[in-house]
């Protein structure tokens, strides 16, 4: 089920009326904690990244609507709904001409996280590819790296990767390193997993319509250099523990 979330916090509006969304943009997220998460006490969408294109969204004088919902679901809406982008994944060639981009709007650090009790050590990422590592469906980088060869497990979601992970269901899990810890940390296993090799650096982007306005997009993207050059993006980073 799709959840549509306001977040009264931000000087915007994040929820409207059915006649008012008809003119709004739709603004799709996958739970990604700490970058774009719904609040369990609250039921609010939070995050750094929600925050950064909520402001770009103000700053655009658009009037967006947050949903959360599978990254499948994202994607196909993205594609198929003309006043919808999804945020906070990856430009990757296979998904580059089929949308508009917006971005970089950060970047994230990508590991293997090992069970802590794991003795085995890898010098370099390369080291990981006999062994099974978790991913999810959908997930880019789970995708590419079956292509190059290395034993990924799909699991329906990534929430499912920490409890295999710790049940010796799988060696390794690939995954931000913010997010594969905030995950853990939910489900009250934050001190059983650690670091067992860095993968990358990621950049996050957001993804529109691929018929959207082009002059839209330019704005979007204006208005995200000037949060960058401005402080905001750092200031947020710092709020959420990201920098």
């Amino acid at each position: 089920m799709l959840k549509v979330l306001s977040i009264p916090l931000l000087a915007v509006s994040l929820s409207a009326s059915a006649g008012a969304q008809a003119q709004s943009i739709q603004l799709y997220i996958q739970e990604y904690g700490p970058f774009t998460h719904t609040d369990p006490q609250s039921g609010e969408i939070r995050g750094f990244l929600t925050e950064k294109v909520a402001e770009i969204m103000k700053r655009s004088k658009e009037t967006p609507v947050f949903t959360s919902t599978s990254l499948a679901r994202g994607l196909n809406a993205a594609l198929t709904e003309s006043n919808a982008c999804l945020f906070g994944f990856r430009r990757t060639p296979e998904r580059e001409k089929f949308f508009q981009w917006v971005g970089p709007l950060t970047t994230d650090t990508w590991v293997l996280y090992k069970r802590r009790d794991d003795p085995r050590m890898l010098k370099q990422f390369e080291d990981a590819k006999p062994y099974s590592i978790g991913s999810y469906k959908n997930a880019a980088t789970g995708l590419q790296l079956t292509e190059q060869g290395y034993n990924i497990q799909f699991a329906s979601t990534d929430e499912d990767n920490p409890r295999l992970l710790i049940n010796k269901r799988l060696d390794y899990w690939i995954v931000s390193e913010l997010h594969g810890m905030f995950l853990a940390q939910q489900q009250g296993i934050g001190n059983d997993i650690v670091r067992a090799v860095k993968y990358r650096q990621i950049e996050l982007y957001m993804l529109c319509y691929p018929g959207m306005d082009k002059q839209r997009i330019e704005n979007f993207n204006r208005i995200n250099k000037e949060l960058d050059h401005e402080g905001l993006t750092e200031k947020l980073q710092r709020k959420y523990g990201i920098r």
